[in-house]
């Protein structure tokens, strides 16, 4: 796993006051937790962009008043109507101890069914697992070369090596569907299209009433 080094300042006030006032000086309010200790900090927003705003995952380097620290980023405060971020947790890694975090998974190779016309689904985009920092990974790799149609990738299929995978082995990651099964989809899709049209009715114009 690729480690990203961030430095910050120690926030010698902390609060609902002090947080504002630093994101007034274009700081982000930070906190580092674990081994029952609590490190707050602040760290320039332009020190986050290449942390942030990308799908990829890093080992933390946190730089704080002369130590360093590695960790994990674990939650992110977004504004809800400007995006701007308010506040990062990071949760501190120690040896000894398995973390259990998210990874992305990559599909690699171009699969059978695909190439015999059929479609490949992905269910699952991130694996839930755990393992030891120094056994940490970025993502999850998996081959896609001998996937036929109608066969699945499952979560159970999944094997790390010191990363144990988490969640219900029987999940689908990925799926080759039949080109029969597309035309079916597509036309049970249609199907319940023209169901939901509205029909559209003739206007009937009134009979005039008989004078006398």
């Amino acid at each position: 796993m690729q480690t990203f080094v961030l430095e910050g300042t120690l926030r010698s006030h902390i609060g609902r006051r002090a947080s504002k006032d630093s994101r007034a000086t274009e700081m982000v309010p930070c906190v580092l937790y674990g081994d029952g200790e609590n490190v707050n900090f602040e760290v320039a927003k332009t020190a986050l962009k290449n942390l942030v705003y990308t799908p990829n995952i890093f080992k933390v380097l946190v730089k704080v008043d002369g130590k360093e620290v590695e960790s994990l980023m674990r939650e992110i405060q977004f504004h809800k109507v400007t995006d701007e971020i308010l506040h990062i947790d990071f949760l501190k890694l120690e040896a000894a101890k398995k973390v259990t975090y998210a990874v992305p998974i990559l599909l690699e190779g171009q699969s059978l069914g695909v190439k015999g016309g059929g479609k490949l689904v992905q269910r699952v985009r991130k694996l839930s697992v755990r393992a030891f920092p120094k056994d940490l990974i970025d993502s999850v790799s998996i081959d896609i070369t001998d996937l036929d149609v109608n066969n699945t990738i499952r979560i159970g299929d999944v094997k790390i090596e010191h990363v144990e995978v988490l969640g219900a082995k029987s999940i689908p990651i990925t799926t080759v569907i039949s080109p029969r099964a597309l035309k079916a989809a597509a036309d049970a899709a249609a199907a319940a299209a023209v169901k939901a049209a509205p029909v559209a009715v003739a206007a009937v114009p009134a009979k005039e009433e008989k004078k006398d």
